[in-house]
């Protein structure tokens, strides 16, 4: 099958190209949703949910790295700035169409006390009707035994059964697509998840606008590695703190996805992860990597280099803000001061729309 789209001009029909590139997504969505592969593998397709959001507002927040838990447990994660974080997302305005987060939702992904904490925290978020789209961190797979009731927190989720066991999943909003993948597991060929999505790479239409990769485990991290302290509580405790290193795993998704983004030049590829308590920015052979692990765990130090997109230091609660319109996307990290829970815009970007810039030539 062939990924490119046709062409107007060659079948004499007034066809837009973000028609055509949303019509090619919804038959590959609709495939994948039904485990047909679209391109042959090794390995067979696995069927994993296509969900389709309708834009509204035609804006989206991320955030993740929350480890909602006991309040009590001021060390592993800050429960009023987590709450500060929630409540400020559920009064954007306009209302965000939906919510995504990077995983480590909850500080034990097997306890019900914790999954309990979750509902009652994030209900400002319900009562705004803002969805959540979350992807698996660590802390909810708890040693394995949080992964089966994972995707049940969720309403958007929640009636998806495949998800028990394979926790990934894909979502067409608009002329957008987001891939949420399970970091826990490997992208290997020969795997589930890397014959998904290899073939949900192939299948991309060469002018889809934005493509969103969701990962816990960051793609690209200056974190500073290795075994420190962190003033925690008010200052009233300290904890020992471990940021991570790049993972193997990821520099294999790495170079996956430079690979297609040489090969989609008219494709803007954003990827966010977590895992790292702070806020990064690279830009990288076309490519925009997002850390977004500020979401009130315990804040872990980053080396700012020279190159970075983003310099600020400290720990950095915070949320972000994306918004979609005919021109392009437009990108704002808010950082919440929690000494006096004020909010700053500490970070944005704009990236126009590739297909519209060469509509209009």
């Amino acid at each position: 099958m062939n990924r490119r789209s046709i062409s107007p001009q060659n079948c004499g029909l007034q066809i837009s190209h973000s028609y055509l590139a949303n019509l090619f997504l919804a038959i590959l969505l609709f495939s994948m949703s039904l485990g047909i592969p679209l391109y042959s593998q090794s390995q067979p397709a696995t069927t994993a949910p296509a969900i389709t959001v309708t834009p509204d507002t035609r804006t989206f927040v991320v955030w993740g790295d929350i480890r909602f838990t006991d309040p009590e447990e001021c060390d592993t994660s800050d429960p009023d700035a987590r709450q500060t974080i929630v409540q400020a997302i559920a009064s954007e305005d306009p209302r965000p169409d939906f919510a995504i987060l990077t995983g480590d939702v909850v500080y034990h992904g097997h306890d019900k006390h914790d999954w309990d904490i979750f509902d009652k925290q994030t209900k400002p978020l319900r009562d705004a009707k803002i969805k959540l789209f979350p992807i698996l961190g660590n802390h909810d797979v708890d040693g394995g035994s949080g992964r089966p009731d994972f995707y049940r927190h969720f309403a958007e989720l929640k009636n998806y059964s495949q998800l028990e066991k394979n926790v990934w999943y894909s979502m067409i909003y608009g002329n957008s697509l987001f891939l949420m993948l399970d970091s826990q597991l490997d992208y290997r060929a020969d795997s589930q998840q890397g014959t998904w999505l290899r073939n949900m790479l192939k299948g991309v239409p060469d002018d889809l606008e934005f493509l969103f990769i969701v990962v816990h485990h960051p793609v690209m991290s200056h974190a500073a590695t290795g075994l420190g302290r962190m003033r925690v509580c008010k200052g009233q405790k300290s904890t020992f703190i471990a940021p991570h290193s790049v993972d193997q795993n990821e520099r294999n998704l790495k170079l996956m996805l430079e690979e297609f983004s040489q090969s989609h030049p008219l494709t803007r590829l954003l990827v966010f992860s977590g895992h790292n308590h702070n806020y990064e920015r690279y830009v990288e052979k076309r490519i925009t990597y997002i850390v977004s692990g500020g979401g009130g765990a315990t804040p872990y130090p980053v080396r700012r280099d020279p190159g970075d997109a983003y310099h600020d230091s400290g720990p950095t609660f915070h949320y972000c803000k994306i918004s979609l319109d005919d021109k392009g996307l437009a990108f704002a990290m808010f950082k919440l001061n929690p000494e006096d829970s004020s909010w700053k815009q500490s970070d944005s970007f704009q990236l126009s729309r590739l297909t519209r810039a060469l509509s209009e030539k």
